[in-house]
């Protein structure tokens, strides 16, 4: 809910959108800036939650109510999603780092003191040997090692400014509940008092980069010179999020701009003499340099000025009704789009009931739930004939052999065509080495 209310903020401009993104899903530690936004963006949620209980619509929220349905959750639910948004106002001060330290050193043990050196080993041995999805694996990761390695020993994985990264991300941090070994019962078994702990809890080894930035359509950015990729993964995420963006802006498919590519250019410098003409062209806001245009231009005096005043208002102003109407555009879009919220027991609320037989096209599965395709959970009756299944695999976890990978995928077959599905060609796949593609027969 959070990060597709930031992807629909049309307050704000499309680059702010597509960094705060990245940021709060990839980032252990965020901005201060980003975490007042964060706080903006937790009470609109928590409201617009609070009024699907009560039946009401927020007015400034009105398009994120529209697009959300809560109607399947229970009131107890619902007031837990509203306990989240409400932790993002929290003040009382989390050290992430101290946090994110404690997780890396349980990890790693004894080998801490290199962790370094363990450091290298996955990625060299491990991820780049994976390579890029779709790609000849030789060439290795389009994860640059830098950043893999900042990411492990620190939590940020996209430092796009010259900003500092200071503040506890709170969208990571949640609630564990245990049990303390306090004695044990008559058959040996751990006993005590159930126990809860706010903490976090997430990855500290597989790295956030391999959802928006390991695949890619456009080409230009999964070019490779000296056999080594011209961008990096960063790169990449910044380009399919904004892209994201503006296609749910315009509705239409998003290009990349000439000037998209330019910035490693810019920062070599000129390197040409149309590139040295252009620069000064920008600089003197002038489209010729012939000797009697520049004394027009100067005899023409501060009429020109005040023209060129006026073409840069209507310049602004043209701008900003083109961003009015693709937001109203965006608008309207989502009014014919529904997204419902279900949590719990998935067998008993969703896979068990008639109601949602043969509902579900297209269906994904996460590599931790592979076991809801077994036939006795019943997953193939929800959904409807020629419904595509996509499992994700486990190539990418960084903990697993090479051998355990290939089982892992041989389970998930076997699993899948036991349950009555069809594998698929790996050349629909737009992502041949992360998923798994099943079709429903009929």
């Amino acid at each position: 809910m959070l990060l597709l209310s930031v992807l629909l903020d049309n307050t704000l401009p499309v680059r702010q959108r597509t960094e705060l993104f990245i940021e709060l899903h990839g980032n252990a530690c965020i901005q201060a800036t980003t975490t007042q936004y964060l706080e903006k963006q937790g009470r609109m949620l928590e409201t617009v939650t609070l009024g699907s209980c009560a039946g009401t619509v927020a007015a400034p929220a009105s398009v994120i109510t529209n697009l959300f349905d809560l109607s399947l959750m229970r009131f107890q639910q619902r007031d837990d999603v509203a306990e989240t948004f409400r932790k993002y106002n929290r003040k009382a001060p989390y050290d992430m780092q101290k946090a994110w330290d404690a997780r890396i050193r349980k990890f790693y043990g004894s080998r801490y003191d290199y962790k370094r050196n363990a450091i290298d080993w996955d990625y060299h041995m491990r991820l780049a040997q994976q390579g890029t999805p779709g790609l000849d694996p030789s060439v290795g990761s389009i994860i640059h090692f830098y950043h893999f390695r900042r990411w492990r020993e620190c939590g940020v994985a996209y430092e796009l400014r010259d900003c500092k990264y200071t503040q506890a991300n709170p969208t990571l941090l949640s609630t564990a509940f245990g049990t303390r070994k306090e004695y044990k019962d008559r058959l040996g078994n751990d006993k005590g008092r159930s126990v809860s702990a706010w903490g976090f809890w997430g990855d500290i080894l597989n790295s956030p980069y391999h959802s928006f930035g390991t695949s890619c359509s456009e080409p230009s950015f999964l070019k490779i010179s000296n056999k080594q990729f011209v961008h990096t993964a960063v790169s990449v995420a910044e380009y399919n999020v904004t892209a994201m963006i503006e296609e749910m802006r315009t509705g239409e498919a998003y290009e990349l701009p000439k000037e998209g590519m330019a910035r490693s250019k810019l920062a070599a410098g000129p390197t040409t003499l149309e590139d040295l003409e252009e620069m000064a062209r920008d600089a003197n806001g002038q489209s010729a340099t012939r000797p009697d245009e520049a004394i027009s231009s100067s005899q023409s005096g501060s009429g020109q000025s005040a023209t060129d005043r006026q073409q840069a208002e209507a310049s602004t102003s043209q701008a900003s009704a083109q961003s009015d109407a693709s937001g109203a555009a965006m608008t309207d879009r989502c009014k014919h789009v529904k997204i419902h919220f279900l949590t719990g027991d998935i067998k008993k609320l969703l896979l068990s009931r008639s109601k949602y037989a043969g509902m579900f096209s297209a269906i994904t599965v996460g590599h931790r739930h592979v076991h809801l395709i077994d036939k006795e959970h019943e997953l193939q009756k929800v959904a409807a004939p020629g419904a595509v299944l996509a499992v994700e695999t486990a190539k990418y976890m960084l903990q697993l052999t090479t051998q355990q990978v290939e089982l892992f995928a041989e389970a998930v077959a076997g699993k899948a065509i036991n349950a009555g599905w069809q594998s698929l060609s790996k050349d629909v796949l737009l992502e041949p080495d992360a998923n798994q593609l099943f079709a429903m027969p009929g």
